[in-house]
């Protein structure tokens, strides 16, 4: 059987793939975002979805909130880290992250937008 590798996630991989998904959540709530979601700093992903969920907790989406805040959380956690530690806490965060288009899906149908992220 052949050996698998796993990448590692990144702060860039994570917002080039969920990036624009969050600015989309974010930008409701008058928060402002960065022109291209896809390449913010460390710093400003982990802003980004504390801003995503703050949105959603305001239309008592509590769960998916939650879901986001804790990914804000590694995230955040992340910035410090050093490489040992923040690869471990990236990876966490991306585990909460990995619903993130889902759920702006789904918000843009109860809004009645159709978007593709």
């Amino acid at each position: 059987m052949p050996k698998t590798t796993t990448v590692a996630p990144t702060f860039a991989g994570l917002a080039s793939r969920h990036g624009r998904a969050l600015a989309w959540i974010a930008s409701p709530d008058d928060n402002p975002v960065p022109a291209d979601p896809t390449t913010v700093d460390d710093a400003g992903l982990a802003e980004l979805v504390v801003g995503a969920a703050e949105f959603l907790t305001a239309c008592r989406r509590f769960e998916d909130a939650e879901t986001l805040e804790s990914a804000a959380s590694y995230l955040a956690d992340a910035c410090t880290a050093d490489a040992a530690d923040q690869s471990a806490l990236l990876s966490q965060a991306q585990k909460y992250l990995a619903n993130t288009y889902d759920i702006a899906a789904e918000l843009a149908c109860d809004l009645g937008e159709e978007r593709d992220f």
